[in-house]
């Protein structure tokens, strides 16, 4: 597109709004062949006179809602220690976890009592001992909660110190309702030999490696207890929202993620569909977010999806669609304004000058 004999808004005197339809299909380079990461070259670059610039706008798009809430790299894992009943678990030199083994979740599209049902047959299965744990759902508290069945045995699930434990880890704490921002430290629950329950939380020593030590929360009891999880299950930890991300967007907009810095963001777009579905973004609403751009000529745009913390999605190999609209503005060159304190200093000088005039008024009446 060129801005070269292009129809001219009379009122204004600036040229009409364009509008770019771009499909992740059409792109001229992919990037880590992911969809959600392209360049596009434009035949026709947009060029903007000199005095004027864009205010660019996201006014649609349909992104097909085919990633996943738990991703590998990002979720997928959670370390267990299994040992005999009142034997903490092991800490080692980095304080982590040793875990007994570890379980990896294949990437999809889960549900809380899905989760729990597979974590549960993966402890049973891993450990050689069936039914040795249950873990459940709880859809009044939103929370999991867990407790262990076979006599002399105790579970301790590595959310706090696992070895991918923390917000760039591969573990699933806050899914699971272990926020790693809370006092308490890996989960564990057990039972003894008469069948008590117990469980509570262990954090590491305070000298490396060794065994870790224990805070009791439920004491033992012969009643079945289940220990619930400290928060409410996040099971959209890792993808809450969607952000379109753009190379011509780095002056405005903040975001919290990079401590209210500005960011590449050109727009949030929120998941309104079910999995499976189309998430669609329009304009109809006319509540249009516009960032004003100052660039003079555009001829590729780099295009992004990703969630909340700038982490790439993956749509698994489909497209989408995005409508771009670029409204141009006359730059104003403004008086600048004048400066208030030189103002004010101004006037007090102007009074104090007028208390002196009237003084020496006074010294010559009375010499008088």
């Amino acid at each position: 597109m060129s801005t070269g004999g292009q129809t001219k808004i009379a009122e204004t005197g600036t040229p009409a709004s364009k509008v770019l339809f771009i499909n992740s299909g059409d792109a001229t380079t992919i990037f880590n062949d992911n969809t959600s990461n392209f360049m596009f070259v434009l035949d026709e670059p947009v060029v903007v006179p000199v005095h004027h610039s864009i205010l660019l706008s996201l006014i649609g798009a349909e992104i097909p809602y085919t990633f996943y809430n738990f991703v590998n790299g990002r979720n997928t894992r959670l370390d267990v220690a299994h040992t005999l009943y009142n034997a903490p678990a092991f800490y080692d030199a980095n304080g982590n976890t040793t875990p007994s083994f570890t379980i990896t979740l294949p990437q999809g599209n889960y549900t809380a009592p899905e989760l729990a049902t597979f974590l549960e047959n993966q402890i049973n299965l891993l450990s050689g001992i069936p039914n040795l744990v249950s873990i459940i759902y709880d859809v009044n508290a939103l929370k999991f909660k867990f407790i262990c069945n076979v006599n002399n045995n105790r579970i301790t699930l590595a959310t706090q110190y696992g070895v991918e434990s923390g917000i760039d880890g591969n573990d699933m704490n806050e899914e699971l309702g272990f926020d790693l921002n809370t006092p308490s430290g890996d989960c564990f629950f057990e039972r003894d030999g008469a069948g008590n329950y117990r469980a509570g939380f262990t954090d590491p020593p305070p000298v490396l490696p060794g065994i870790g030590i224990d805070t009791i929360t439920i004491p033992s009891t012969p009643i079945q207890t289940f220990i619930f999880a400290d928060d409410a299950a996040d099971m959209t930890n890792s993808i809450r929202t969607l952000f379109l991300r753009s190379n011509l967007t780095t002056s405005s907009i903040l975001d919290s993620f990079v401590g209210g810095g500005f960011s590449n963001i050109m727009s949030r777009i929120p998941i309104n569909a079910e999995a499976g579905g189309i998430i669609s973004l329009s304009a109809t609403d006319g509540d249009v977010h516009k960032l004003l751009i100052k660039v003079k000529d555009i001829t590729a745009i780099h295009l992004r999806l990703t969630n909340q913390r700038n982490q790439a999605i993956d749509l698994n190999g489909l497209n989408f669609d995005v409508a771009i609209k670029l409204d141009f503005i006359e730059n104003q060159r403004l008086a600048e304004p004048e400066n208030i304190r030189e103002i004010l200093d101004t006037a007090q000088k102007e009074e104090q000058d007028l208390e002196e005039i009237e003084e020496e008024e006074k010294e010559k009446t009375k010499k008088k």
